[in-house]
């Protein structure tokens, strides 16, 4: 398998390379077994004009199962072989802009986190045309103070709008308000202890044990995400509401 992946990952290159509209590729493959639920091909594609159309894409991948193609977030997901591959489509001009921005201690982040700089920071270069994708990596090294000041500004903010909406479900006793809030609860508090470590967001798959790893989080933070994730633990809503006030307090001190 694993050698099924390293023959895909040099014919989605082949195919890539020759397409005009393409600046740079980043390949990332989260983990090395392949036989991991998780595993995937993840290839960001970098362009300088619109990528071509989905049909042409498909053709050109060749005998691919399972193709699915989203126009409003330009992705293709498809199977070679055995091995699952997911390609996102980016405009380079877009992220050079994002990174400019950044140096000048400007966060333009659309979705307030930093899992965009990750991928691109730890990116294998399959293809780097003109060193774009090279320079960009070297422009996310020590980004200035101000910029993740800003960003914790806003995700400060976030977080305690989500606590608010977790803690109104729990006094309604509204379980799928409570749920889905819980979620988004969790995920934004995570990212923002890796912009107050002034790191960039990984992916939500390995965002828990990543997380826990950093070297400044409050000193009771593991075992209350633990306590609050555990859905074996008999635990009511306001039970988690208590566990999430102590996360973000902890949180908001440091």
């Amino acid at each position: 398998m694993r050698l099924k992946a390293h023959r895909s990952v040099a014919a989605l290159q082949h195919v890539l390379e020759g397409w005009n509209e393409v600046t740079a590729v980043g390949l990332h493959s989260p983990g090395d077994d392949v036989y991991d639920p998780y595993f995937s091909l993840n290839l960001d594609v970098y362009t300088a004009s619109p990528v071509r159309e989905t049909e042409a894409r498909m053709r050109a991948f060749g005998d691919v199962g399972a193709f699915e193609s989203s126009s409003l977030t330009n992705k293709d997901r498809f199977l070679m072989g055995e091995v699952p591959v997911r390609v996102e489509y980016k405009r380079i001009e877009r992220f050079e802009e994002l990174v400019d921005a950044a140096r000048r201690g400007e966060c333009l982040l659309r979705d307030g986190g930093t899992y965009s700089f990750y991928r691109v920071a730890q990116a294998e270069a399959l293809i780097s045309r003109d060193g774009r994708l090279e320079a960009l990596q070297e422009r996310l090294v020590d980004l200035p103070a101000r910029f993740w000041t800003e960003l914790r500004m806003s995700q400060e903010a976030t977080t305690e709008h989500l606590y608010a909406d977790l803690s109104a479900a729990a006094m309604r006793g509204d379980r799928f308000f409570f749920a889905t809030s819980s979620g988004r609860f969790l995920s934004q508090i995570c990212g923002l202890l890796f912009t107050i470590n002034a790191r960039f967001e990984p992916s939500p798959r390995t965002l828990s044990d990543d997380t826990l790893a950093l070297p400044t989080i409050p000193e009771s933070f593991a075992s209350n995400l633990e306590n609050f994730v555990d859905s074996d633990r008999p635990l009511s809503m306001s039970q988690r509401q208590e566990l999430a006030e102590i996360m973000i307090t902890g949180v908001l001190s440091l």
